[in-house]
């Protein structure tokens, strides 16, 4: 019925959308998050938008780094080069043993996010940023597959020629970093190398990471651009020391336990992309990319795996992945602009499984394919009714199919072959009204979806066997608020609420298989704050939070918070820029978060925490000359705190230990031309 009411109401909004005749005297760019760079863009917005500029004053090892201080966003640093980033907006992605759950992650346009909704962004090379916008809230279910949020990347590009050389030092870490850039008229060539060694702040904890990339544009004429990229990325050894329990963090923090040794924990990942964009920045703007990439992963996990129904202790996979997207802006009217594209995403994944001799290669225990192809379709619309008010709308259709193909099958081990499909839709319908040039309100609501990933799929909690009666999780979700815009100001407040159905959750943990199931519905209710605020020429400040309900709503765990979610998180920063000959830039940083529960039960809960971090950075010009240091100081207080948590965690142990105070300094020198 609901499904029925959309199409109608989509139908009935295009209709309304061609017969409209008011005239708007300058049309604002459809709500995609490339537009959000201008002041003008991001006030007229009906969503819940923010872009952050990082700046290099401190070691860029962890993408949390990257993304801390932007209101909903729960960015947690396992400390643990072994295991990625935890991220979670409003409550999704909140429950990800591993990798990126429930968010859509893309970098330059093209997806970071396989078609099952999982991705990571430990292979990104951070140093190479240049912005992050995050988009939160309804709109944000028009990118698909697992989009209860949109992160998107931008790289760094180049207007001259340059070559610059970093390095960077602190206690347990070490990199180098080389850029050079070749500029001129019609084409730009950029390539980065890095290399990035620490011998962790546990035992057990040594990790190196290589990483390349090739960047080369070429303007084919006024209006159109090609861009090829290539990345390359080579983990050789990131250690794991492990979560610890409870009680086992509060007697020593820093410590591993035996079983990382006794099984040697840890990992090495491989993974190249080669990428091809066309892009037309004319009246008529568009988008062609095509992708192909490989990711291969051999991960030694804390026990050895041996039962014939294990999934083993010693993982192997190898990942190939490719994809093709476009994307069409055009006008419907005079005041109606329309964006059109689709795309198809492929991934093949070769997947074993070994038993783990106590850090040796033993006998086989899995040997699969597992395919996942996403193809889909979308349509957004931006009607501008007067110059003060934009509405905004879109749909996307989704056909998602899987398929699993099981190769060993031995006495009390079944066949786990078999296929599923999921057919979904996503809609949101925003408004945006400017009650003066500097205040603006916005309102926004939608319905989403988010499929079970492979690993969801994998085991059934009844019999072991493969997982095809998972169903998507859906989400209804609203929100409005209130945007300020000023010359010393920038702030946003939104209120939302969220409404989940059937809740994918893990259900049984044995043997190194994880099953999963839809038990759960969950109601979500909160409020967001960011506010920039440019006090006098020195001064500025940074404020942002969250405040966020996240409950279950079923009989079973009716009342329980969401685990892995912090009710409460401030993120505060303040910079001063004295009036020196030599620029000097100093920064504070506080954060605080809540306590956040480890269970659906709420048996236990990683106590709230404050920890403060410092920096300063400084620049000077000589001719062609550029050069720039900087020393930064975490965790001030070296407060004991859980960095983040592991959600259902079968043997107790959910805690990952925060790193202690540390203290880092790094030197940068461009030449440039």
């Amino acid at each position: 019925m609901f499904r029925s009411k959309s199409l109608l109401t989509a139908s009935l909004l295009a209709v309304f959308f061609h017969a409209a005749s008011a005239y708007a005297d300058e049309p604002v760019e459809i709500i995609v998050i490339s537009a959000t760079n201008s002041p003008e863009n991001w006030l007229q917005s009906p969503a819940s938008i923010d872009v952050s500029w990082p700046e290099q004053a401190g070691l860029l090892i962890d993408s949390a780094q990257l993304l801390q201080g932007i209101a909903g966003l729960q960015a947690d640093s396992r400390a643990n080069f072994a295991q990625d980033t935890r991220l979670s907006v409003r409550g999704f992605g909140s429950r990800s043993p591993f990798g990126i759950r429930g968010i859509y992650l893309q970098q330059d346009g093209i997806p970071l996010s396989a078609p099952d909704g999982q991705g990571q962004l430990a292979s990104v090379l951070l140093d190479n940023i240049a912005s992050v916008e995050v988009l939160r809230g309804p709109l944000a279910v028009l990118y698909g597959n697992g989009a209860g949020a949109v992160i998107s990347l931008q790289s760094r590009q180049y207007t001259e020629n340059e070559l610059t050389t970093q390095a960077a030092l602190s206690e347990h870490h070490q990199q180098q970093q080389l850029n050079l850039a070749l500029v001129n008229d019609q084409n730009s060539l950029q390539l980065a190398a890095k290399q990035f060694k620490t011998d962790g702040y546990r035992p057990h904890s040594e990790a190196a990471k290589d990483q390349l990339q090739i960047n080369w544009q070429r303007r084919l004429t006024d209006t159109l651009l090609l861009n090829l990229r290539y990345d390359w990325a080579y983990d050789p050894y990131l250690q794991d020391p492990l979560s610890l329990s409870p009680q086992q963090w509060q007697e020593n923090p820093r410590q591993t336990i035996d079983a990382a040794e006794t099984f040697d924990t840890e990992k090495t990942v491989k993974q190249r992309q080669t990428s091809i964009s066309l892009l037309g920045d004319g009246a008529q703007p568009f988008q062609l990319s095509i992708w192909q990439g490989e990711r291969a992963i051999n991960q030694r996990l804390a026990f050895p795996g041996s039962a014939i129904t294990s999934a083993g202790g010693e993982i192997l996979l190898n990942r190939q992945y490719y994809g093709l997207k476009s994307q069409y802006q055009f006008r419907l009217h005079n005041n109606v602009t329309a964006v059109i594209g689709g795309s198809a995403v492929k991934t093949d994944d070769r997947r074993f499984g070994f038993i783990n001799n106590f850090g040796q290669r033993g006998d086989l225990r899995r040997d699969e394919d597992n395919t996942a192809r996403n193809l889909d379709g979308f349509i957004r619309l931006n009607y501008q009714p007067t110059k003060a008010t934009s509405i905004h709308g879109g749909w996307r259709y989704t056909d998602l199919a899987y398929q699993i193909t099981d190769y060993f099958i031995e006495g009390d081990n079944p066949d786990d072959s078999g296929q599923r499909n999921y057919y979904q839709q996503a809609f949101a319908l925003g408004i945006n009204h400017q009650l003066n040039p500097q205040l603006a309100w916005f309102a926004s609501a939608g319905k989403g979806f988010e499929t079970p990933t492979l690993a969801e799929l994998a085991y059934s909690p009844t019999d072991g066997s493969i997982n095809l009666q998972l169903a998507a999780s859906t989400n209804k979700q609203w929100e409005t608020g209130l945007k300020w815009q000023s010359s010393q100001h920038r702030a946003s407040i939104s209120l939302f609420n969220i409404a989940t159905s059937n809740e994918i959750i893990a259900q049984t943990s044995d043997g190194g298989r994880t099953s999963f199931a839809n038990a759960s519905n969950t109601d979500r209710v909160g409020a967001e704050l960011q506010w920039y605020y440019q006090l006098s020429a020195q001064w500025r400040s940074e404020l942002s939070g969250h405040i966020l309900q996240a409950e279950f709503n079923d009989d079973l765990r009716a009342g329980n918070q969401l685990p892995g979610v912090a009710a409460n998180e401030l993120h505060w920063q303040i910079g001063f820029t004295p009036p020196l000959t030599i620029p000097l830039h100093f920064a504070l940083h506080s954060h605080y978060r809540s306590k956040v529960y480890t269970d659906d039960e709420n048996s236990n809960a990683a106590p709230a925490a404050i920890h403060f971090s410092a920096s300063v950075n400084s620049q000077q010009h000589y001719q062609q000359w550029h050069f720039k240091q900087w020393l930064s100081l975490s965790n001030i207080t070296d407060k004991d705190y859980v960095g983040a948590v592991v959600v259902n965690q079968a043997n107790g142990r959910s805690f990952e230990p925060a790193a202690g105070r540390e203290l880092a300094a790094g030197i940068a020198i461009s030449y440039r031309w």
